[in-house]
């Protein structure tokens, strides 16, 4: 059972990884205003499926690891 928590754990890890590195970059730009925005696509109206993707890898990356630590407290 604990080899099946740790070879999960090491395959979502890798998977958040690479689906963290492929995130496209935004540019922060401090000197314009929130109204210099409107009309531009929101963050997850760009290439939401990596987006959602790389969010529910994180949270079943981090519900396995409480699983994880609740069973090897023992």
């Amino acid at each position: 059972m604990m080899l099946v928590f740790m070879v999960l754990a090491v395959i979502l890890s890798v998977f958040l990884i690479v689906l963290v590195t492929i995130q496209p970059r935004q540019t922060q730009i401090f000197s314009t205003d929130a109204t210099s925005n409107i009309g531009k696509p929101s963050y997850w109206a760009s290439q939401p499926i990596r987006k959602m993707l790389t969010l529910a890898i994180s949270i079943a990356l981090f519900i396995l690891l409480l699983i994880f630590m609740i069973v090897s407290y023992k």
